[in-house]
């Protein structure tokens, strides 16, 4: 008999500089089966540009990647994120009433200006504002007037520009736009760009993936802000991001504890289910408030900062831009904390397993991400979860019956059949990147089928990529919710061990759902054949 989402504790996970999240779930609808004691982590950078004056102000020509800077539109090195994680990468693209941004207080809008600001202190010199840094030559970014050396020798950082490549999103400078809603009953063919063009090369996903993240703004959680002014501090064990944008400003705070190179961002506490990392917490609601309702408060602190957004967006844009930028954070003391920056991951359950999996397709610095029963609106396809339900009557969690504070509520009166991608596309967002999803077939609201369908389509992707290995599922059941079984501890401890502590075993896991009221035939929603990229 499928179980009722019950509400368990915050559940944190800690991989290498991995930015974990986990959450608690709720039986209710309202809580969407992932509902949870607070967000899983965050994290990334979108194509969506910052309002105006939110980010601080770059040349006119992009400045050169210097140190922090981005990596090529070709994604940099394949599993690295993109290139080295530096100081934080650059968001994209123009959001409502955007544009490039004005001067913020952390860069200069002057030509050749608005880089990141200098490393440890320092101001920076040709081409090492690596915040600034865009794909192509262009001039030398200056230190941001926030650049300098802070308390805790951390570094002020100035924003970015939008449109500009960067660790966080390599493929921001790609020119696209969210596709038009239209019918297709199967799985959208995650290598075909909205013109009808099919992908041939690995470069090319870079721009295909960017043109999903537009999908995902525009019918689903609105435009994730691009970096703005941040500068963190670290006095002891407490770590401060100043986060300032030309309407004000937060402040995240997270009490540091643990040791070792790997970092876990986890959910109000520190993990217990990774040990031998940094554990770093998150703090949801000091970016938007958690509520189990599909409520949103003009009062949350993200809207200090982009007042403008109130009402525009879902707070899975929200919560992972605070991730982001509490990321942005830990480069800047990642010296002192004597962390390793290009071993990021992120861990949550429940309704923070969806934040886990946004968090980890939006942010190239993610190098691992673990999502742990995020059932609809996290793997589960919307489409395959609404055959689920028509098939069997089951209630599961679907685009007209979610949180529509976690999403934008106009979502509600879409139909999953038009949309012009799916949340196989999110799952493939964080290729050719690590991620090892976990299910729960013993609780109906999660809905793995869906889950399952989602996810083996996904995995096409890394196939095409050639590397089939950095993704893994494994859907035991027989446990609680978020209370990961024997054999899925172990699932996640194999890729903690080889994508964020350098081991070399192999990483091949795949463990299907049991249930017989499942129909776990993947392919029935697919229509498209696989590439090898190039």
């Amino acid at each position: 008999m499928a179980k009722p989402v019950p509400c368990s504790s915050s559940r944190l996970l800690s991989l290498a500089a991995v930015v974990f999240l986990a959450a608690c779930g709720s039986s209710s609808p309202e809580e969407g089966g992932s509902g949870g004691a607070g967000p899983g982590s965050g994290g990334a950078a979108s194509a969506s540009g910052g309002s105006p004056g939110s980010g601080g102000a770059a040349s006119a020509s992009g400045g050169s990647p210097g140190s922090g800077g981005a990596a090529s539109a070709s994604g940099g090195s394949p599993g690295s994120g993109g290139g080295p994680s530096g100081t934080g990468g650059a968001a994209t693209g123009g959001g409502p009433g955007s544009g490039s941004g004005g001067a913020a207080s952390g860069g200069a809008s002057n030509a050749g200006t608005g880089g990141r600001g200098g490393a440890s202190g320092g101001a920076s010199s040709t081409g090492s504002g690596g915040r600034g840094g865009g794909p192509s030559a262009g001039a030398a970014g200056s230190a941001g007037s926030g650049a300098g050396a802070s308390p805790g020798g951390a570094t002020g950082a100035g924003g970015a520009p939008s449109g500009t490549a960067s660790p966080e999103n390599s493929g921001a400078s790609c020119t696209v736009t969210a596709g038009a809603l239209k019918k297709n009953n199967k799985l959208p063919n995650p290598f075909a760009m909205h013109d009808g063009t099919v992908i041939t090369t690995k470069a090319e996903w870079q721009c295909r993936r960017n043109e999903i993240l537009k999908d995902l703004e525009k019918y689903e959680i609105g435009p994730k802000q691009a970096p703005p002014t941040v500068q963190a501090t670290l006095s002891g064990k407490m770590l401060s991001v100043k986060v300032t944008t030309s309407s004000g400003s937060l402040t995240l705070t997270s009490t540091i504890s643990g040791s070792g190179s790997c970092v876990v961002i986890g959910m109000n506490s520190a993990s217990s289910l990774v040990s031998g990392c940094t554990q770093v917490p998150f703090s949801h609601d000091q970016v938007v408030t958690y509520s189990s309702s599909s409520t949103q408060s003009m009062s949350d602190p993200f809207y200090k900062v982009y007042p403008s957004l109130y009402g525009k967006i879902g707070n899975y844009s929200a919560w992972s831009w605070g991730i982001s930028r509490l990321i942005d954070g830990l480069e800047q003391v990642k010296a002192q904390l004597n962390i390793d920056t290009t071993k990021i991951a992120t861990h949550g359950c429940s309704y923070a397993g969806k934040m886990s999996l946004f968090a980890g397709a939006l942010d190239e610095r993610v190098a691992l991400t673990v999502v742990q029963e995020s059932g609809g609106g996290g793997i589960n396809a919307w489409r395959t979860s609404q055959d689920f339900v028509a098939r069997t009557g089951t209630s599961i969690e679907k685009i007209d019956n979610t949180n529509f504070g976690w999403f934008m509520s106009s979502m509600k009166s879409l139909d999953p059949y038009s949309l012009p991608h799916d949340h196989h596309e999110l799952v493939a967002m964080i290729a050719p990147r690590a991620t090892i999803i976990l299910g729960n077939a013993d609780y109906d609201w999660l809905g793995d089928e869906s889950g399952y369908k989602s996810t083996v389509a996904a995995v096409e992707v890394w196939k095409a990529l050639g590397v089939a290995d950095h993704i893994g599922y494994d859907f035991t059941s027989g446990h609680s919710h978020c209370q990961a079984a024997a054999s899925q501890t172990a699932s996640v401890k194999t890729f903690v061990d080889r994508y964020l502590k350098g081991g070399a075993g192999g990483s091949n896991v795949a463990i299907k759902p049991t249930s017989t009221k499942f129909n776990l035939d993947a392919a029935s929603a697919i229509d498209w054949t696989t590439p090898t990229l190039q």
